[in-house]
């Protein structure tokens, strides 16, 4: 937020690009000569960083298509995609925040590529809350573009499906971690840590979860970051089937749920999103 300073005796030095500072006894006029040249400079601010918001939106989901054709057809992803997705959602994310990203990346009916881009946008926030280092962020952020590589090998009519599974197609829902961990290790060039989240991030801290029934310390911490995130996307995304839940809803579902997610996690989780404007309501 730009502001404009009206010191008495000796100005302080100012350390910050949006602060500016006048004397207290600065006439009239040139206070409002630079209290609007102030606004005018912050208008084409937010205007550039619309523009380029949309551009990285635009280009992430474009590498997110690409990823999972080709895990479709068989061929091997690109790590340099990987890595380019990786920075395009850290840097929108850094420059106008969660909710601007997920408004962006609403606007687009894109079915699975839009969940794989939300998970991507609340680990970045998430990893950057709690203090992660720059290279586990981009650990991180890699393995949330990556943690549903598996369902490039599900059926679309079982994805895009308007209504609840039948068992059968629960069954093959539930295989898509075991999948794209497979996928991902035959590449050769992915961390084993980014496998891990890929193949456990369903799994709950009580044992419930799926493929490997994994409990507790067996979790890992990466794990833990993209499964609350991955639940809460889901919860507040659109689906044919149902409206989606507001954030404080959403948070709520994920509190009850005891034994499932990592609740020191999910507190530190809660009050980025509680302020989430996107997802207020």
């Amino acid at each position: 937020m730009p502001c404009l300073l009206l010191a008495r005796g000796e100005p302080a030095p100012l350390t910050r690009a949006h602060l500016r500072q006048l004397p207290a006894t600065a006439p009239r006029q040139v206070v409002l000569a630079d209290a609007f040249a102030m606004i005018e400079e912050a208008t084409r601010s937010a205007e550039t960083r619309k523009r380029r918001l949309g551009e990285h939106v635009a280009g992430a989901t474009a590498i997110v298509a690409d990823l999972f054709d080709s895990a479709a057809l068989g061929a091997g992803l690109q790590r340099a995609d990987v890595d380019r997705g990786t920075e395009l959602v850290l840097a929108a994310v850094s420059d106008v925040g969660i909710g601007a990203w997920l408004e962006a990346v609403w606007r687009h009916d894109i079915g699975v590529y839009q969940h794989t881009l939300g998970v991507a946008g609340h680990a970045a926030t998430l990893g950057s809350q709690i203090g992660l280092s720059r290279n586990d962020l981009r650990r991180l952020v890699r393995a949330a573009l990556l943690h549903d590589i598996g369902k490039s090998r599900i059926p679309v009519d079982i994805l895009n499906k308007p209504g609840p599974l039948n068992p059968e197609e629960i069954r093959l829902m539930q295989r898509h971690p075991e999948i794209g961990a497979t996928l991902l290790a035959a590449q050769g060039d992915i961390e084993p840590e980014v496998i891990d989240v890929v193949r456990h991030h369903h799994e709950r801290l009580d044992g419930t979860g799926y493929p490997d029934r994994l409990a507790g310390a067996a979790i890992s911490d990466l794990v833990r970051i993209i499964s609350i995130c991955d639940v809460f996307s889901a919860l507040t995304e659109r689906r044919t089937y149902r409206q989606p839940a507001s954030g404080p809803e959403a948070l709520a579902i994920m509190v009850e749920a005891r034994g499932h997610l990592d609740p020191d996690l999910l507190r530190a989780f809660s009050p980025v999103m509680l302020g989430n404007s996107a997802l207020a309501a």
